[in-house]
């Protein structure tokens, strides 16, 4: 059998497929091209930034954990700024710049599937603010009223004639402007890209390999630990014997930290080995008789509590 590289393997899985690394295309190579350019753009609000070569930057302030809300949050900001999807570009927000701007991107915790739930009205105002700013900007250049002109496809055209200007070259006029304090969200009934299949913009990276996670993070002389954890919720070390590793290359030292045990190491994988060899014993503490009988017990006489009722009703 003829070996095959992984190269070779992902060429022929396209052609067998449909068009792998086509069917990524438009994102992944407006996404490349757009990170080449020098002018970072005009920022219209904390979410949105406007290249002048029409580009169009949506900040996403959670984290992508393999759900897709790195592609489905910054849907909802396009779908109301009304820009075309394939000129977007997609990047994290900054943790430091949140707190540097007191909290704009609000709450930047990925739990609970909460992202669209709890962030859906703010990013879809954040997109209707832009877009509004946008329009107001055009209406200035052209001197006609804003109500007459909307925003299509990352274009503002005016209503009752032929003209229309691209957001690039309105973006930084519309970045001076005040933003409005109210807007108007899209009828769900025309919503062009919000509940849309489109192609996750995390797919290609992970894919090729490039996405880079906090275990890929590398500094000069920087040191790995591996932990060692009692086994039982709220157990310490009684006592550790780490004679067998002291001195061993690469091992820079073991630490008792009462709640577990960390071996500090020049790379984390003799981190890991050395700590296979330090003999640690636990002192597991109540919870070490806790059981599945003990825990069923114990929810039984929850049950037949009736003064625990009682307050629980009075509550209520």
């Amino acid at each position: 059998m003829k070996n095959t590289s992984r190269r070779e393997f992902l060429k022929q899985s396209a052609a067998i497929g449909g068009g792998l690394t086509v069917g990524f295309g438009p994102l992944g190579a407006v996404a490349q091209n757009l990170s080449q350019k020098a002018d970072p753009g005009a920022e219209i609000n904390a979410w949105v930034v406007i290249r002048p070569d029409d580009g169009i930057i949506i900040r996403f302030a959670r984290s992508e954990m393999g759900q897709g809300s790195m592609t489905s949050a910054p849907m909802l900001v396009a779908e109301e700024l009304g820009c075309d999807w394939r000129r977007v570009k997609i990047e994290y927000a900054s943790a430091n710049a949140n707190v540097r701007r007191k909290r704009a991107w609000g709450d930047m915790a990925a739990v609970g599937s909460r992202t669209i739930r709890n962030s859906q009205e703010y990013l879809r105002r954040a997109g209707a603010t832009a877009r509004e700013m946008l329009i107001a900007a055009a209406a200035q250049e052209w001197g006609v009223p804003a109500s007459e002109c909307a925003a299509n496809n990352s274009f503002i055209v005016h209503g009752p004639g032929p003209r229309r200007i691209s957001f690039g070259k309105v973006a930084e006029a519309a970045a001076k402007l005040e933003p409005p304090k109210d807007v108007k969200l899209k009828d769900p009934k025309d919503w062009k890209l919000i509940g849309k299949s489109v192609k996750r913009v995390d797919i290609p990276d992970t894919v090729m390999g490039r996405q880079r996670y906090g275990i890929d993070a590398q500094l000069p002389g920087m040191l790995y630990a591996a932990i060692a954890q009692c086994p039982v919720f709220g157990g310490k070390v009684k006592a550790m014997d780490a004679s067998k590793v002291e001195g061993r290359r690469g091992i820079v030292k073991v630490l008792n930290l009462e709640a577990f045990v960390a071996v500090v190491g020049d790379n984390w994988w003799r981190a890991k080995e050395a700590l296979r060899d330090v003999h640690i014993d636990w002192d597991v503490g109540a919870n070490g008789n806790v059981s599945s009988a003990s825990l069923m017990e114990f929810y039984r006489g929850g049950l037949d509590a009736k003064e625990d009722i009682a307050v629980a009703e009075a509550m209520s």
